[in-house]
């Protein structure tokens, strides 16, 4: 009996050996966790970790629900009422500050408006005084040429685009005298032809007359409307 006891005593211990083992290997190999050694454990203890999940489950379906207190209740409000009273502040500083952009661009817009204004009458001026003081100037130029010389120069503007309407500008701020004297020697046929195109351009109102024109029908269409 007694070799009996010893045989099963070293059965027992060899039989842990191997078992520790076992489980060294299973853990290096990260085949044995620490949830499956606590499920082992478990199970070794006749312990059903699944009954007591249910068990759990159906307890907290089953737990009425907490009443909620009039404390709470007016907590809630007040954090809610909070909450909205931020809003409306953050919403009427925002309009507040829009107002005062489009206040400041409006009136930005305005000083610019008038500056340009401003400037292109200030603009217009002085073309209008350029083109006096540069028309006096041709002029000049040309009651002090002889008149032979002036004549060319005359034929050479009714020869360019637009160049009658710049010749006829031109022969009417001279002095009478000093244009007689230059159209005098309008002698060959071509040259009198020229000429003769001339005076029936000025008897026509030419250039003020189509230029009054044009400006007549832009405002009859304009009061006529689409």
């Amino acid at each position: 009996m007694r070799a009996l006891f010893t045989l099963i005593g070293y059965v027992s211990t060899a039989t842990l050996i191997a078992i520790a083992v076992g489980l060294a290997y299973l853990w290096q190999t990260n085949l044995l966790t620490n949830q499956k050694m606590f499920r082992i454990v478990a199970l070794v203890h006749d312990i059903d970790l699944d009954k007591i999940a249910e068990e759990e489950n159906l307890g907290e379906q089953v737990a009425p629900p907490e009443e909620v207190s009039m404390e709470d209740v007016e907590l809630f409000r007040e954090v809610k009422l909070r909450d909205y009273e931020v809003k409306i502040n953050a919403l009427t500083v925002g309009k507040q500050e829009f107002e005062r952009t489009f206040r400041d661009l409006n009136e930005g817009r305005k000083r610019f408006d008038q500056i340009a204004s401003e400037l292109k009458d200030r603009l217009e001026q002085q073309k209008e005084l350029a083109s006096e003081e540069n028309l006096a100037a041709v002029v000049n130029g040309l009651e002090m040429m002889r008149p032979a010389e002036a004549k060319e120069l005359l034929l050479r503007f009714m020869d360019e685009p637009d160049g009658k309407r710049d010749a006829i500008i031109l022969m009417k701020e001279m002095q009478q005298s000093k244009l007689a004297k230059i159209l005098l020697q309008f002698k060959l046929e071509g040259e009198l032809d020229q000429y003769h195109e001339i005076q029936q351009l000025m008897l026509d109102g030419f250039p003020e007359g189509p230029e009054i024109e044009n400006m007549l029908e832009q405002i009859q269409r304009t009061d006529a409307g689409p």
